[in-house]
């Protein structure tokens, strides 16, 4: 190195000025300070090291300077060199570096210039006052210079940040040494500090990332794996660990030139799944980048002076993480404790085309297929939508997806309506949703119909499957999709081979249409109104329907159970078939072998479906596949004397055909059980894992090989003997370094030690050797062991893929097993006191006799007050529901709605008896909000979907209006909803139940004389001297309340007295003026039809009536 450049090492020690530095000259250092920078020297050399982690810090906090730094100063001094310190020339030595600024920490010793106060003192100071004071100045300079040193401390912006980010085959460490160029002139061109080379790995890195740029990359480098630039930054926030600052970005971008380095992160090999799980769990996007190589055999390759190879391997989110058996959610226990929503995995694919032409998105057709790859299952549809998009959320809110990809444009509506869905953190899915997007071509039709045929083709003959008659029938299905469906199936295919998942779609015999008919559907407003997954005050699923529900032991079963009470049956037969399974289960004389269900569901600690998948999909570890064979062993031997349906002991045929398909399996069970060792299994030893016997030749010819080396070491210790004039030497291992030869360092051996022998290790007594003929033979065990390895690990994909062609019988005991686990939940249910099975009728008809609300029940402290109802398509079709507010309206009808829905599940309800009829839908519009989103007002909402319910309303519908026309003026409303109701009883003949404040309404009873509508009112009675102290029965009964007591509800919010007297006064004003009018119109007519009778027709003689019984 040039002597020249010896000075610039001392560019790293840069003097912050302090305010009296501007005001006074330069002393000269006496020769104590000189010795005390020496000493302080090493301790700054020693801090150097944290300076990369403060750097962090200072990009954060660079605003806030020290106060001893001019605000308005820009040009910060750079130091002198050592030399120069000692003869006060500092102003010659200043050089202003505009470009790179700057500012070093203050060196703690006296020769450091201070503010004196006695110098701007008022008054003059004592002798002894003054030294005090200067000591106690001394003192707190002396703090104030150790503080400057701590985090907040704004050393060195600028200049080179912390050590190099090499990877593992550069030695790191050792850039400290290198001295930095010296200071370049003012004015003169000076090159980029950043403009080094990239390091070889670098290079690897910023390739990658630049094909996955939405993609938080994790890269493996020798035993930890990094994170570098903003992925570094991204996983310091999520994973609360250190990032060493560095370059951000990944584009060379002149903001970050003074940097030779990327930020980085790092984390330990064994905790990788841990960290990536909660990455993922924070919604993004994660890359494992592998080394493909191993040490040895790269050694002995052609690149050994290479870099390591490296390529993205894994690549998961939130629908894709299947790696880890837990998955992204908890143990059932918990997440029925903590009541979150539980999103189901599903990811979606959606598209659409407007049906009007382009520019027209009022009504649009979509296309969706959602799949759910940890159990995988596959949803499609293709459906028209009208401006509200209300088909699009119902599908949303029933598949809960975490994870949407979005072929093509979306119309402005929709787009809104998956935004809104997707980044609203108290959404119903109780999470963010990730959004994807794909593009879609012109001939995105003709494309995605051959991918999707070559795709299905290709599987087939690798099956061997062409002349099976159901694999065909099965293919056959999935070509004829609709055009939209096709072009998302195609997507998502694509889309799933990137996470290496798209083996799920050959799963055909899952695909399900979305709103098959044997299901009533619940749109959006029904499970968000009736609270049917998640309550409407929190988002959790305490206080819905199916935590009601829920008594399941399995994950499995919990989401078969989802499925169902989402979907309840239309099928009386299939409906009648569940409920008496669930008497069955009930019945006091099957206690012992419910019990012994219960037990062995109990024993199952394992998500048996997420396993089978993830077997399938050949991700499956070792122990985990070992305890998926046990436990479905276990099962299968539970039942092992059955051999029909008829041996079981259970009467109902859903109980008896589940219980006997469970010991089908033990067969093939038992025979792969067979090939493991057990002991290696659960140790996830992959040398050991099969039995001697079912070894492949390639893991036996490897042993063999890596047993010949060990018997040549074993032989070559005479040889080695020999040399050092011994008959036999013993090896030893140190610090796991295996075969080494120790000789004695004052025995006469040492002189026999030839040169050729390499020495690894030693001590005072002893030195250590390796001979090359063990360097050779150590060489050769590496490569055996590691291409044993290999022929392990590819033994064990092959095994996976053997118990892969078994997949669909097990996955149909384990669906078997789910559906008892879920009539067990339903018959736990039933056995609560006050449940009672229903009759189930195919007549539309609702007669319940002392209902009750089945979750208001559980969560009540108080007993719930039943109520009865009888609607009938043929008799009453609809009841008008008035009342007092708070008065348990919109209770009432909400638990008539639950005991249709939970007759239909197929669970016992909440009555003293029932009697229902087959539903095909239920229909709600409860509640008031606006759609800002859409520019709607709450009125706009309320209308909308009304037409909605009047487009898709049949006479076997259930249909609740709440408080219709409430939006708008009095008129309007009363009109609005006196159309509705009319039109929902003579035109579309639906159960309705209809609640209102209007009390004009009541008088619509007299224009059905078959009484087709009743009025009812939730009764209540009034005390006080002037009777306005109202108490709530909550029971329902015949006639019309004339009042809504909205003051006494004002009471109870606590408005203020004054207010509510006022209102008080204005309400009985009003009433009184309004009365007046309606006795003076009645008069009226009633002189009209004495002054002539033949106006007097027999209607208005009716209404008449009514309004005299009103008055």
């Amino acid at each position: 190195m040039p002597l020249s450049s010896q000075p610039s090492s001392s560019n790293l020690k840069r003097k912050q000025p302090t305010i009296s530095s501007f005001f006074t000259k330069k002393p000269q250092l006496s020769q104590e300070s000189i010795s005390n920078d020496v000493l302080e020297k090493e301790e700054r050399d020693e801090e150097r090291e944290e300076v990369a982690k403060q750097e962090e810090g200072l990009r954060e906090n660079g605003g806030t300077r020290s106060n001893n730094v001019d605000d308005d100063e820009d040009d910060v001094v750079a130091p002198a060199s050592k030399r120069a310190r000692t003869n006060g020339s500092h102003s010659q030595n200043t050089i202003e570096t505009p470009k790179e600024k700057h500012i070093e920490r203050p060196l703690p010793s006296d020769s450091i210039q201070k503010t004196e106060l006695s110098k701007f003192a008022s008054s003059p100071a004592t002798e002894g006052e003054t030294k005090e004071r200067t000591k106690e100045r001394e003192r707190l300079h002396q703090k104030f210079v150790r503080r400057l040193g701590g985090p907040d401390c704004l050393i060195g912006i600028g200049r080179n940040t912390a050590p190099e980010a090499v990877p593992e085959e550069v030695g790191e460490g050792d850039e400290d040494d290198e001295p930095s160029p010296p200071p370049a002139a003012k004015g003169k061109a000076t090159a980029k500090k950043g403009a080094r080379k990239l390091t070889p790995m670098e290079k690897q890195v910023i390739d990658i990332k630049r094909k996955h740029m939405d993609t938080v990359l994790v890269v493996e480098v020798g035993y930890k794996f990094r994170f570098f630039g903003e992925d570094a930054r991204t996983a310091a926030k999520e994973l609360n660990i250190v990032c060493i600052p560095g370059k951000f970005r990944f584009d060379e971008h002149p903001s970050e030139a003074h940097l030779d380095r990327f930020a980085s992160a790092s984390i330990p090999v064994h905790r990788l799944h841990v960290h990536v799980k909660r990455l993922v769990s924070a919604g993004h996007k994660v890359g494992v980048v592998r080394q493909m190589e191993t040490a040895a055999l790269k050694a002995a390759g052609d690149n050994r002076n290479a870099p390591f190879g490296r390529k993205l391997t894994n690549l998961y989110t939130k629908g894709t993480y299947i790696d880890d058996m837990e998955g992204l959610a908890g143990s059932t226990a918990s997440m029925s404790a903590t009541g979150t929503s539980m999103a189901t995995g599903y990811m979606l694919c959606i598209t659409e085309t407007n049906t009007k032409g382009w520019g027209n998105d009022e009504k649009v057709l979509v296309g969706i297929v959602a799949v759910q790859p940890a159990t995988g299952d596959i949803v499609y549809d293709e459906f028209e939508d009208g401006f509200m998009r209300s088909e699009i959320e119902t599908r949303l809110l029933h598949l809960a997806p975490c994870e949407v990809l979005i072929v093509g444009d979306l119309s402005k509506a929709t787009e809104k309506l998956v935004r809104h869905l997707s980044g609203n953190k108290t959404n119903a899915f109780g999470d963010e949703i990730r959004v994807e997007r794909a593009p879609k071509a012109k001939t995105a039709a003709a494309e995605s119909h051959s991918h999707v045929s070559s795709f299905y083709a290709e599987r087939m003959k690798k099956v061997n499957a062409t002349n099976d008659a159901q694999a065909s029938s099965l293919l056959q299905k999935v070509l004829n999709l609709s055009e939209q469906a096709t072009i998302c199936l195609s997507s998502m295919i694509k889309h799933m081979s990137e996470y290496g998942l798209e083996h799920v779609f050959q799963l055909t015999k899952y695909f399900q249409h979305f709103s098959s008919r044997s299901h009533m559907l619940l749109n959006a407003n029904t499970l968000n109104s009736l609270e049917i997954y998640h309550n409407q005050t929190d988002h959790s699923t305490k206080g819905s329907l199916f935590w009601t529900l829920d008594r399941t032991q399995t994950r499995f079963g919990q989401r078969m159970l989802r499925k169902w009470v989402g979907r309840p049956l239309l099928n009386k037969l299939g409906l009648e078939e569940r409920v008496d399974a669930v008497e069955e289960l009930k019945n006091l004389e099957r206690v012992a072998l419910v019990e012994q269900m219960k037990c062995l569901l109990g024993r199952i600690k394992t998500d048996l479906e997420k396993s089978l998948i993830r077997v399938y999909y050949g991700k499956c570890t070792r122990p985990e596949l070992l305890t998926l064979l046990q436990t479905l062993q276990m099962i299968a031997q539970e039942f092992a004397g059955v051999q029909s349906p008829a041996d079981t002991g259970f009467s109902s045929p859903l109980i008896s055909k589940a219980v006997a398909s469970l010991p089908t399996i033990l067969e093939d069970v038992v025979r792969f059980l067979d090939k493991i060792n057990m002991h290696a299994a659960k140790n996830d030893d992959k040398y050991e894992f099969f039995r001697e016997s079912e070894e492949t030749d390639e893991i036996t010819e490897h042993k063999l090989g890596i047993g010949a080396v060990e018997h040549d070491l074993e032989e070559h210790r005479s040889t080695a003997g020999e040399i050092l004039g011994k008959r036999k030497v013993d090896y030893v291992t140190v610090a796991g370094i295996e075969y080494l030869i120790a000789v004695e360092n004052k025995s006469p051996s040492i002189k026999k030690v030839p040169a050729s022998w390499v020495k690894i290790s030693g001590t005072k007594a002893v030195s250590r050797f390796h001979t090359p003929e063990v360097i050779r033979l150590l060489r050769q065990r590496d490569q055996h062991k590691e291409a044993l390895a290999a022929g392990c690990d590819k033994a064990y994909a092959t095994f996976l893929a053997e118990i892969s062609a078994s997949y669909q019988s097990f996955r149909d005991s384990v669906q078997s097993l789910a559906t008892l686990d879920c009539l067990i939940s339903l018959a736990t249910i039933a056995n609560q006191p006050g449940y009672v099975k229903p009759e189930y009728t195919n007549h539309t008809c609702i007669q319940v006799d002392q209902g009750r609300h089945p979750m208001v029940e559980q969560l009540l402290l108080d007993s719930y007050v039943p109520n009865d109802i009888d609607l009938d398509s043929d008799k009453t079709r609809a009841l008008l529901v008035t009342g007092p507010n708070m008065g348990g309206k919109s209770s009432y009808v909400r638990q008539v709605a639950l005991i249709a829905i939970m007759g239909q599940i197929g669970s016992y309800v909440p009555a003293r008896s029932a009697k229902l009829g087959m539903l095909d839908a239920v229909f709600t519009r409860m509640g008031a909000f606006d759609n800002m989103l859409a520019g709607e007002s709450t009125f706009m909402v309320e209308l909308s979907e009304t037409a909605d319910i009047l487009k898709q309303a049949t006479p076997r519908s259930l249909v609740i209006l709440d408080e219709l026309g409430r939006g708008t003026s009095t008129h309007d409303g009363v009109a609005i909803a006196q159309a509705v109701l009319d039109y929902m009883i003579r035109s579309i003949r639906s159960l309705t139940l209809f609640i209102t404040h209007y009390q004009h309404l009541s008088s619509m009873v007299h224009s059905f004389p078959d009484h087709e509508l009743r009025n009812v009112h939730m009764r209540f009675t009034e005390s006080g001297p002037t009777e306005e102290e109202i108490t709530f029965l909550y029971e329902v009964r015949e006639g019309v309340a004339h009042r809504s007591y909205g003051l006494n509800v004002a009471r109870l919010a606590n408005l203020p007295a004054p207010l509510i007297e006022l209102a008080k006064q204005k309400s009985a004003e009003l009433e009184q003026k309004i009365h007046r009018r309606r006795l003076a119109g009645l008069v009226r007519t009633v002189g009209d039809i004495l002054a002539d009778s033949a106006k007097a027709d027999e209607s208005l003689i009716e209404r008449l009536i009514s309004s005299a019984e009103q008055l």
